[in-house]
């Protein structure tokens, strides 16, 4: 009877043995270098090298034996978390913590392009800050049998050249459609994948025969070891697994914060398959059915002639902080603005008030000068009688002499009119001929033929700078400036400007009228003489 049990104990392991499988890379080859261990609370298996295990145990299965081997359970597991991957919608297999607190298979960290690990040897922490995040949702998968799911996640493509097969990774891994380079190849990037087109048809077949056996595998492990295990190895398997989580909570507290890129990176919610899971069961809870709502399976990347689609650009954190100082510098410059108008239509109306009272003060000292001029004809008149009376000349005192004359220069006008105020008092105020306003009088141009003075952008058209006046030539504004009719081309004519010098003045004939050609010009009418 004891050798019967014997054998039957080693059949048992036997079959136990041949029937451990990796989750990651689906062999059944475990070596003493690289063993295949199992979790004593989910019962996942995989290799040693494929998980990164760091030899905190040495054991394939810590149930072999009650007191021979140290349990050992994987980070999910340490951990308590159901966890939900970021890179498929696929809830089986073993996973790896990221450096942000999420989770992702160990195999879709492995296989999807720009996903990096913190230590290469342990695989882990997982850093998914290098991958670019319009990758998410941005193929379907083929290979998922839920359109709901189909678009998330991040899905890759197929590595046989020019083909447009995209799949998740663990969908490609149930089909037995991932592949790995031997050790001995030197390639950068061991892990490819294929399509069921491209892909060897005889590694595929064992491969997908793996993966069921490990699925029926770890169902009926869990079942077995509750059945075999002894009330006080259970106890010590799950005391021990007490004490991995509160080491693994007091790690998650004291760990270093993660590093989060400056710009706001935006991903689609229906890229999130945890997120596609609670907006279901949300639905489930409020009684509403989700299978009457179309599913979108376009790509939404691509229209249907196969051009790119346009999309609204994100904005950078740089740009809304320049955004943002530009809209406080627009408001204190309209504030300022605002405040300048203010004290600018003061000014103007200070400054009306002050051009009347020197249009009052003028008008009165005109009348002062004129009773001055009266009395200084007046006491010439009586200083010439007493000459008379005397008999003799008599010098006339100087307060009775006349003013000198002031001629005004040429910007002033040119006129020989002589005028009786001082000349502080001169330069008077003078208004537009067009806008009839006497505001910007360093902006106002003299006409030399009408004599009134414009705004340069009053003229017609505005003139931009005041215009060079010389000896020869002169400025005269658009209404003065008529062309002469004149039946010759030029005519050369001699002007005598106001101050009495003769220029030469170029009049243009005006242009000759259009005169339809079917039409007769009229006929000249002949003056008939009266005989």
């Amino acid at each position: 009877d004891s050798l019967i049990l014997e054998k039957s104990q080693n059949w048992s392991s036997q079959k136990m043995d041949h029937i451990l499988i990796c989750c990651v890379c689906l062999g059944d080859n475990s070596e003493d270098a690289d063993e295949i261990i199992q979790c004593d609370n989910c019962g996942i298996t995989v290799h040693e090298g494929c998980y990164g295990v760091d030899g905190e145990s040495d054991s394939i299965m810590s149930s072999a034996s009650e007191n021979s081997t140290e349990p050992w359970f994987c980070d999910a597991c340490k951990c308590g978390v159901t966890p939900s991957c970021e890179l498929c919608p696929n809830q089986d297999g073993i996973f790896k913590e990221t450096d942000a607190g999420r989770w992702v298979h160990i195999v879709c960290a492995l296989y999807v392009p720009g996903v990096a690990f913190g230590d290469i040897d342990k695989l882990r922490p997982v850093t998914l800050t290098e991958m670019n995040y319009s990758k998410y949702g941005a193929k379907e998968c083929s290979f998922c049998e839920d359109p709901r799911f189909a678009r998330t996640g991040v899905c890759i493509s197929c590595d046989a050249g020019m083909c447009r097969a995209y799949f998740h990774v663990t969908c490609a891994q149930k089909e037995g459609l991932l592949s790995e380079a031997a050790a001995e190849e030197d390639i950068a990037d061991p892990f490819f994948a294929y399509c069921k087109q491209h892909a060897d048809r005889l590694d595929r077949k064992w491969k997908r025969k793996n993966y069921l056996a490990l699925q029926s595998y770890c169902k009926m492990s869990l079942q077995e070891r509750e059945k075999q295990l002894s009330p006080e190895a259970q106890a010590r398997i799950n005391a021990r697994l007490q004490q991995y989580r509160a080491k693994a909570e007091l790690a998650r507290t004291t760990r270093p914060q993660a590093w989060v890129p400056r710009e706001k990176l935006p991903r689609p919610l229906t890229s999130s398959a945890s997120a596609i899971r609670k907006l279901m069961r949300k639905a489930e809870l409020m009684g509403i059915s989700t299978d009457i709502f179309p599913v979108d399976t376009s790509d939404t990347s691509s229209s249907v002639d196969g051009r790119r689609k346009h999309k609204q650009p994100a904005l950078t954190a740089d740009f809304v902080n320049y955004y943002l100082e530009r809209n406080m510098r627009m408001i204190q410059i309209q504030e300022n603005m605002a405040e300048q108008k203010n004290i600018k239509d003061k000014l103007e109306n200070e400054q009306e008030k002050l051009h009347v009272e020197y249009n009052k003060l003028c008008e009165s000292l005109e009348e002062l000068q004129n009773m001055n001029g009266k009395l200084r004809n007046e006491g010439q008149g009586i200083w010439a009688l007493l000459g008379r009376i005397i008999g003799q000349k008599l010098n006339i005192p100087a307060i009775l002499r006349a003013p000198k004359e002031r001629k005004p220069s040429k910007k002033e006008g040119g006129t020989q009119k002589t005028s009786v105020l001082p000349a502080i008092l001169y330069r008077q105020v003078m208004n537009c001929g067009i806008c009839k306003k006497n505001h910007d009088q360093h902006l106002l141009l003299l006409c030399d033929t009408c004599k009134l003075h414009y705004h340069l952008g009053c003229l017609d058209p505005p003139l931009t700078r005041m215009p060079r006046k010389t000896k020869n030539s002169y400025w005269q504004c658009s209404e003065c400036d008529q062309a002469g009719s004149s039946d010759m081309e030029a005519d050369i004519a001699m002007e005598t400007l106001p101050d009495g010098t003769k220029r030469s003045r170029r009049q243009i004939k005006e242009p000759v009228k259009f005169v339809p050609q079917d039409v007769p010009p009229e006929p000249k009418k002949i003056p008939i003489r009266n005989t």
